[in-house]
């Protein structure tokens, strides 16, 4: 018995060394489930974990159709200072327009959070978070196989309104997203 536990551990232990983070910046289409960009220049990557079966999680990065009309890319973010720590990114592109050298200007609803600020109650303190700003947004899309794969590249700019009433404007450039499509069996809350 103990030399199953101790063969079991030393297999996941192999598994785990030979999974590897998909790099976010290398343009692939393939459906990878990658995403980054670049935040007024700094790397933001999609956070990763290595997935030991048989265990039931969300995926990092995914990209779901909902009612035969709106896909959402979702990516779970390293945490980024700028943004005020852990937080992620929801590109909604409507499927009607989606198709291989498609650009979309200023058509993806974009949800990037950050933290406007904090306050202290007592022993309490409440942070608040707010969605970006987003005032031009660019998607360009390399491969659409519906049901299947989508590629492409992103940039957008937008601001953030603090709680102390200062606004920062931040630039996303050299966003790049390979993902898996999924049609989802339920419907978009």
């Amino acid at each position: 018995m103990k030399f199953c536990k101790m063969a079991l551990m030393v297999l996941t232990v192999c598994s785990l060394a030979s999974c590897e983070k998909a790099d976010p910046f290398k343009e692939t289409d393939s459906g990878m489930n990658t995403l980054g960009f670049m935040l007024d220049g700094k790397k933001v990557e999609y956070y990763w974990q290595p997935t030991l079966p048989p265990a039931v999680y969300m995926e990092s990065v995914w990209a779901k159709e909902f009612n035969n009309d709106t896909l959402l890319i979702y990516a779970h973010l390293e945490p980024v200072e700028e943004l005020g720590g852990d937080g992620f990114i929801v590109i909604s592109l409507p499927v009607k327009i989606l198709t291989q050298g498609a650009i979309l200007e200023n058509v993806a609803d974009i949800q990037l959070p950050y933290l406007a600020g904090s306050e202290q109650e007592g022993n309490i303190t409440h942070h608040y978070r707010e969605i970006l700003d987003i005032t031009a947004s660019r998607v360009g899309i390399r491969t659409c196989k519906p049901g299947e794969v989508l590629s492409g590249v992103f940039g957008f700019e937008g601001d953030a309104h603090f709680m102390d009433g200062t606004t920062k404007h931040f630039t996303i450039t050299d966003g790049h997203f390979d993902v898996k499509w999924e049609i989802s069996k339920y419907p978009q809350l």
